[in-house]
């Protein structure tokens, strides 16, 4: 593993902060599943000969696309207009172009859209002073901050004390067939077992680290977006 982090360190050119890109680079050597995705530079031009990200069963993937501005400067796209979603193959590179003039000289990341099943959780590392690195699982997407349905454990943290993690939020009873939900609580509780572990191997340059939102589709929880922070 120490390996594939120091490849995965002389990979990306801003060594302050990973991007998002470079960023769910990192995870994926964890096996922490992400979409599909493309980042473009801000003299790239989109195509449909470049629309072909990755190989798909076609019959299970939605066939839209989402934008995003890719930055390690930028952590909180949605609030300056830099997240586009449901692109078809006619609107993707029109969406583009805007996106690159709204953020000219920042990168774009182009992924297939991923439909998902139940409500979006948040996966996060942070760092306190005197203890370490703490996991912790919550209620995710835009309005993690007003749910603040979480739960918390040191890291490394065992798949045994992730489950029992996930039982400790009020939105737990989703994993037990809530109106016909189904959710695989064990695969969630194996990634935030994976995250601590990813927390542990970093150690103190790591200052935080999101998940939000971790969606599951298709039988596998999906890292929507990733947000690294390091020591400076």
């Amino acid at each position: 593993m120490k390996d594939k982090l120091k490849v995965w360190f002389d990979s990306f050119a801003d060594k302050k902060n990973p991007d998002e890109f470079d960023a769910k680079k990192l995870v994926s050597i964890y096996s922490i599943k992400t979409p599909e995705g493309k980042r473009f530079g801000p003299s790239d031009i989109l195509n449909n000969d470049t629309l072909n990200i990755g190989k798909y069963d076609i019959e299970k993937i939605n066939s839209s696309y989402v934008l995003k501005v890719c930055s390690s400067k930028i952590l909180h796209k949605t609030e300056l207009q830099g997240v586009l979603l449901n692109n078809d193959k006619k609107s993707v590179i029109d969406n583009f172009i805007r996106m690159q003039q709204r953020f000219p000289n920042e990168n774009i990341l182009v992924e297939h859209q991923t439909d998902f099943t139940g409500p979006e959780f948040i996966i996060g590392i942070i760092k306190d002073p005197a203890l370490g690195h703490a996991i912790m699982i919550g209620a995710g997407g835009i309005l993690t901050e007003i749910y603040k349905d979480t739960s918390f454990r040191l890291a490394p943290c065992s798949v045994k004390e992730a489950l029992d993690m996930i039982d400790e939020l009020v939105l737990s009873p989703i994993f037990d067939n809530f109106r016909g939900i189904a959710l695989d609580k064990e695969k969630l509780a194996v990634t935030i077992s994976q995250v601590s572990i990813l927390a542990h191997d970093l150690g103190e340059q790591l200052s935080q680290l999101d998940i939000n939102p971790i969606v599951f589709s298709h039988g596998e929880w999906i890292a929507l977006d990733v947000k690294i922070v390091f020591e400076q």
